[in-house]
């Protein structure tokens, strides 16, 4: 079978089962259709997890593979984050402090294994070198985690209800991804040097500038078309006043719905 009709048909057409059966899990008509949308999802993680055996020599298999080594941890950080954020004095599924614990725990284990991960030789890797796809994902998730934490820290005081306490953890956790990064930046680890993972970082901050700036200017165009579309409309026409009649007509309902104030 020829390489790129194998990896379309063993990778790329699993991988869109994955964004296609989510879609189709969403329809609240029938429950055939909910099932069917989660078999595709899981179908698809199948095969795209295991593209390393399946098609071992085609490039998309370094996808497979680092999905499959990020699974883990990225999970327990998100599951952390989210305990630790929903654990204070939030109006609505407000979690207990056993499961901020449990956030905690998440955590922690969570960030201790991408350390391992790119410090000891458990590194996502193929054909004797580093998985080129890792080498994007972890400068962004360092990145990415330094930003989001700091800004939702910052909204919690901002514009939060007595949650400083989880701002504080917020800070706690930009500070050390950030520490994280710049450690990796500058002492090399078993499978890649410091300068090597440098030039991931720089191209990392690039992307990230530039998905902020698209971001931006997509908001901006739209409240613009917003603005224009709405300058543009005509200004309403003015009702005339209710005459005597219908006044009276009004008086009438009222009295009979709500009854006389003087009997």
């Amino acid at each position: 079978m020829d390489e790129i009709f194998e990896a379309a048909l063993l990778f790329w057409l699993p991988f869109a089962f994955i964004p296609l059966g989510f879609w189709i899990s969403q329809l609240k008509s029938s429950k055939l259709f909910n099932n069917f949308g989660y078999s595709l999802i899981i179908v698809g993680l199948i095969f795209v997890l295991s593209s390393p055996w399946t098609v071992p020599e085609s490039p998309s298999s370094a996808v497979g593979q680092l999905l499959g080594f990020i699974a883990g941890p990225t999970i327990l950080v998100l599951h952390g984050l989210y305990k630790i954020a929903y654990s204070g004095n939030v109006p609505v599924g407000k979690l207990t402090k056993r499961d901020k614990n449990l956030g905690f725990v998440s955590l922690f284990v969570g960030i201790t294994w991408l350390n391992l991960m790119h410090w000891w030789g458990i590194t996502p890797s193929m054909d004797n070198s580093v998985n080129r796809y890792w080498l994007v994902f972890l400068p962004n998730l360092l990145l990415s985690l330094t930003c989001f934490c700091l800004a939702i820290g910052i909204g919690l005081l901002a514009f939060g209800d007595s949650r400083a306490r989880e701002s504080r953890y917020l800070f706690a956790m930009a500070s050390a991804s950030f520490i994280f990064l710049l450690c990796a930046m500058n002492l090399d680890s078993i499978n890649l040097t410091a300068i090597e993972f440098r030039e991931y970082v720089w191209l990392s901050v690039a992307d990230l500038l530039g998905i902020f700036i698209g971001a931006v200017l997509a908001i901006m165009s739209f409240a613009s078309v917003i603005f224009v579309y709405e300058k543009n409309l005509p200004k309403p026409v003015s009702i005339e006043p209710p005459t005597s009649d219908e006044l009276a007509v009004v008086s009438r309902v009222i009295k009979n719905n709500l009854g006389d104030e003087n009997s």
